[in-house]
């Protein structure tokens, strides 16, 4: 291919499409390139009037909007996780660079996001166009190929869903690094190596999955029968290790490494169907759920569907389709395992795997079935292909269409997980957040009742806390809730903050209803779980004058005032407890200076003058 190609498919240099016809050469491989951005740019173009499906989508964008929407924390992304939380194992700061660009244009609305994801596809679509010529297809087969992963509807859940960013992002620079790769291995100009290099990188730093590039890189080399131990082989080589060393080292810095039991080979033993039902889906792409559950019919028809897959190609000519088909199933097997190792602990009751993490191992399943499948299918020449693909791209399509359908909000993503699984709790959970965050909270509490009898899990317990909290004020039923999610191991900043605000709340309404042995018990939680609260140790010894314990109480208003030294009411009441000793009145009239000096309203006066 000439070098002037190569810039079409990095800026998608459109002029370069003008370019004058091959003699011999089909019209429609000339304008391959420009039939693979129309067709899926037709299709997805609506995407751009979707919302958030309130599914990591709000996390991403609309909660982190502040560090988006400011380009200058290009650094910060590369010192924080996926969620700039530092909370998660996902280190993606690209995908977070690409929102921040996003943000600059769109602000806070869903459109850009959504037609961001759109660019990146057709980006994606391109660069496999340019890759599968040079792994050896023809063009037709590459077309063929390519189309087939533009309008399939399993690539189309990484182009709905705006999180999926990060998996567009990684299969667009695998894609460019490993064609870069090839024409730096064959034509030996070291401005393919920087270009492959750069994409190489951008795939490690857009999902930890592209950490595995270097595995198939050396793969591709040695079906290559390509030196890997010259000074080039060696640079390359170095080069990765570099990559790499950076990576890790940033992502060590950032990321809390610690297992959180939801990962290792537990998990992986329990997600060993995802690879059956990915070739099931491939094969049988209708009626897909958004999140969806292991099915024992899917990865039934995905091991029958290998059978018959291995039986085909070991019919075929085992010589020239072999080593094609196996660094395929390397780059579909290989891509998939990082997903497997990763299992919910809530996963029974919620989704076990999610669609978009098939769009990069897509790739090698579609190289294995291109050279698995004899050359002569592909020919225009053939009328059965031509309308055998042109059949199969329209159901393709009409089904990416129906699946569009299910991303146009929360209600009707998380209603169309519902109607796929009812009995699996988080889903309601998921649907009655949006409606949480939408302040709606009759509806939330709604579907996080129906959510807590399916299964009862302490993140329910504590948001029907929150309910009985903000919207109904039932304090004493909100720290019911409350304490249950406790026992059950919930936990958090935010969560216990508001614990102990709510024990001081309704301590003071047992303080209002003369219920002191109550108001102290309750205050006495709130300063057990924050003895850092000087409101708490302020009120307590409130609550303590009214048992007659003076001197008790007045050792927690000096506690209160360590705490909190601008506290004026534990000044005063200070003042009036040592105004009633005479022995002690320099310290009443020490406190009633503080008081004046720290802003208190009018001046002191003991109840001995009175």
């Amino acid at each position: 291919m000439n070098d002037k190609y190569f810039y079409l498919y990095l800026p998608i240099n459109l002029v370069a499409l003008k370019k004058k016809l091959i003699p011999g050469e089909s019209k429609l491989y000339q304008y391959s390139s420009l039939i693979v951005i129309i067709i899926p740019f037709i299709l997805y173009i609506s995407a751009v009037r979707l919302g958030f499906v309130y599914f990591d989508d709000d996390i991403l964008v609309l909660d982190n909007y502040e560090k988006l929407s400011h380009i200058a924390n290009i650094g910060l992304a590369f010192h924080s996780d996926a969620f700039f939380a530092n909370i998660s194992p996902y280190y993606r700061p690209l995908m977070n660079v690409s929102f921040m660009l996003d943000a600059a244009i769109g602000g806070k609305l869903p459109f850009m996001y959504h037609f961001g994801n759109l660019v990146y596809h057709l980006l994606a679509c391109l660069s496999l166009l340019w890759l599968l010529p040079l792994t050896g297809f023809s063009k037709a087969k590459a077309l063929a190929g390519t189309l087939i992963f533009a309008v399939h509807p399993m690539m189309g859940n990484a182009v709905l869903w705006i999180p999926a960013r990060g998996d567009l992002l990684v299969t667009l620079f695998s894609l460019l690094s490993f064609s870069l790769l090839i024409r730096f291995t064959e034509e030996k100009k070291y401005k393919f190596l920087v270009l492959h290099l750069l994409c190489f990188a951008g795939a490690v730093f857009s999902k930890e999955s592209g950490v595995l590039l270097p595995i198939l890189f050396i793969l591709w080399l040695l079906i290559k029968k390509s030196k890997i131990f010259d000074r080039n082989g060696l640079l390359m080589v170095g080069s990765w290790v570099i990559i790499l060393a950076l990576w890790y080292y940033l992502r060590s810095i950032t990321i809390d490494q610690r297992s959180d039991g939801q990962q290792g080979l537990n998990a992986l033993l329990h997600n060993l169907p995802f690879l059956p039902e990915a070739v099931a889906r491939f094969f049988f792409p209708f009626m897909l759920p958004v999140t969806p559950v292991f099915s024992a019919t899917y990865t039934i028809a995905g091991i029958l569907t290998g059978i018959a897959m291995f039986i085909f190609i070991f019919r075929q000519d085992k010589r020239t389709t072999l080593p094609l088909v196996l660094f395929g199933a390397a780059w579909f097997i290989g891509f998939c395992m990082p997903n497997m190792f990763v299992r919910l602990v809530a996963a029974n009751d919620s989704f076990e795997y999610l669609l978009h993490r098939t769009y990069l191992p897509y790739v090698g399943f579609l190289i294995m079935l291109l050279a698995a499948t004899p050359e002569n299918w592909y020919s225009l020449r053939n009328k059965p292909f031509n309308i055998g693909i042109i059949s199969l791209l329209l159901i393709l399509s009409l089904s990416s269409v129906f699946q569009q359908r299910k991303y146009k909000d929360a209600v009707g993503y998380w209603g169309s997980a519902i109607e796929y699984s009812p009995d699996k709790a988080w889903f309601h959970y998921y649907l009655g957040r949006y409606y949480f965050k939408q302040k709606e909270y009759a509806l939330f509490e709604k579907y996080l009742l129906v959510a807590d009898s399916i299964k009862s899990y302490p993140e329910f317990k504590y948001h029907l806390g929150m309910v009985a909290l903000q919207d109904k004020r039932d304090l004493e039923k909100a720290y019911n809730y409350f304490t249950e999610a406790f026992k059950q191991g919930y936990g958090g900043v935010e969560a216990h903050s508001n614990f102990v605000a709510l024990c001081i709340e309704s301590s003071g309404e047992f303080f209002k209803q003369g219920s002191y042995a109550k108001a102290v018990s309750r205050c006495e939680e709130a300063l057990k779980n924050d003895p850092m609260n000087g409101v708490a140790a302020f009120n307590l010894g409130i609550y303590y004058v009214n048992l007659g314990e003076k001197q008790r109480a007045a050792s927690l208003w000096q506690l209160a005032l360590r705490l909190k030294p601008d506290m004026t009411d534990a000044y005063k009441s200070l003042f009036y407890y040592y105004s009633y000793d005479v022995k002690k009145a320099d310290s009443a009239a020490w406190y009633a200076r503080e008081y004046t000096k720290h802003g208190g309203a009018g001046n002191l006066i003991s109840p001995q003058q009175n």
